[in-house]
């Protein structure tokens, strides 16, 4: 009888993981909460760097092996993403973020944002002035050295109306659909 009264090692194996549990959830929140609190400040680095065109910053803060995807689908990498800054193909005079949302993910963080952009796009000839309302996805990922770096981004446009793209564009470029091939 004595014998059903000892613990067991599953049992003592149990009653330790339960206790590491107990103990390690409340670092683990707390990690979260820093977490967020630094991607918060990059994010800010990179909106202050997009506004006064600061390649070096956004160099750091992109990983090498970046891919951005922009609200016209256009696919880019660190270099090339430095290149457009360094030669401002694109100049942001306004960035106003709306809505973050930052998500924790192990050693990935999550970030949605909305945002408002007035813009010069110097790529076109003529120089074109863009306002667009756009949504984007930014993923972080955080490194064995503890620095946190920009692995992806994407964009979308916000519509101003059903059916609408961006609020405005000048000069304004309309593209007509494809025809469908698949009808005979």
């Amino acid at each position: 009888m004595l014998r059903c009264l000892r613990p067991t090692r599953s049992l003592r194996a149990l009653l330790t993981l339960l206790l590491c549990a107990t103990i390690a959830l409340p670092v683990l929140a707390q990690h979260k909460k820093t977490y967020k609190q630094q991607i918060a400040a990059l994010e800010e680095q990179w909106r202050q760097a997009q506004l006064t065109n600061d390649a070096a910053t956004i160099e750091r803060l992109l990983s090498d092996d970046y891919i951005g995807i922009s609200a016209q689908g256009m696919v880019s990498t660190k270099a090339q993403a430095v290149t457009r800054m360094q030669t401002r193909q694109v100049v942001i005079n306004t960035l106003d973020v709306q809505d973050q949302k930052i998500a924790i993910h192990g050693n990935t963080a999550i970030v949605t944002s909305e945002v408002e952009v007035d813009a010069t796009n110097n790529a076109t000839q003529p120089a074109t002035h863009v306002h667009s309302k756009l949504r984007y996805t930014r993923v972080y990922l955080l490194y064995p050295s503890g620095t946190w770096r920009i692995v992806n981004f994407e964009s979308t446009h916000i519509a101003d109306m059903p059916g609408g793209g961006p609020l405005s564009s000048e000069p304004s470029t309309t593209r007509s659909p494809a025809p469908d091939t698949t009808k005979p």
